[in-house]
């Protein structure tokens, strides 16, 4: 079995200077240590990276299984001018990211609004993003997890189907050149999200799209319901036809099957 080499900031810094790194062997999570180092004034951009988490997590509070070395865990810092209700969208732009990253060795990903990356109709990475008001502006904590190997005792733990990438490339890339590029698209995404919005990435979106034209289930205040995907509008709420009437999520845990 192909080994990983250590993660190393010089080896990820020859491919993107954009984020100050800080790299650890275990944390509890990414995610925590990014928003403690913002609460003690760091607020540079950044990039906390981790060999493994303890308490990783991902949507809806759900754990992130973290073995060591078997996936990307990194939690990246962006200061930004825009109000948390001028981030709609955000979440689908960071998606086209990741997806940009694994064009460079032509994996094939696709999009399911608003948080995952998949590969074959199976999750290979996930987005989770969380907002820290600092008027006139705001701290963004944009947490990704992109799955490289796991073994065999994590995969049986998941809860839906899964993927990872040594699946689909071997041998895999250097962890660090993937993290370098990674790091790469997530600062030109977010430089030109913050100039335009989601509207920057509409037309890029509906190429990735994987829900567009599926039945799908989503569960929401009013419980669970079920629609046609009609792609994204400009903010990147979900169009959604039910029963010949359009309807527009913003939120809400969506799945092509039953939950």
């Amino acid at each position: 079995m192909q080994t990983l080499e250590p993660l190393n900031a010089e080896a990820i810094y020859r491919h993107s200077r954009a984020f100050e790194l800080e790299i650890h062997a275990q944390l509890d999570s990414t995610q925590d240590r990014a928003r403690q180092r913002l609460l003690l004034g760091q607020a540079v951009p950044s990039a906390v990276v981790a060999d493994t988490q303890s308490a990783g997590r991902g949507q809806h509070g759900r754990r992130w299984l973290s073995p060591p070395g078997a996936a990307v865990y990194l939690t990246a810092n962006w200061p930004t001018a825009r109000t948390p209700a001028q981030l709609a969208g955000l979440s689908l732009a960071v998606g086209l990211a990741i997806r940009r990253t694994l064009a460079h060795w032509q994996v094939d990903a696709r999009l399911k609004w608003p948080n995952d990356v998949w590969v074959d109709q199976r999750k290979l990475a996930g987005v989770l993003i969380d907002v820290l008001a600092q008027p006139p502006g705001a701290q963004l904590l944009i947490g990704i997890g992109l799955n490289l190997r796991l073994p065999e005792s994590a995969a049986q733990d998941l809860d839906q189907p899964w993927t990872e990438l040594s699946h689909w490339l071997s041998p895999l890339p250097s962890r660090n050149l993937l993290i370098g590029r990674l790091l790469h698209e997530l600062q030109g995404v977010l430089c030109s999200f913050e100039a335009a919005g989601f509207g920057a990435f509409a037309d890029e979106w509906q190429s990735a799209d994987a829900l567009s034209g599926q039945q799908l289930w989503w569960r929401g205040s009013a419980g669970v319901e079920r629609g046609h995907a009609l792609g994204v509008d400009e903010l990147g709420r979900l169009r959604v036809d039910i029963d010949g009437k359009l309807r527009l999520l913003s939120a809400g845990e969506v799945s092509v099957r039953p939950f």
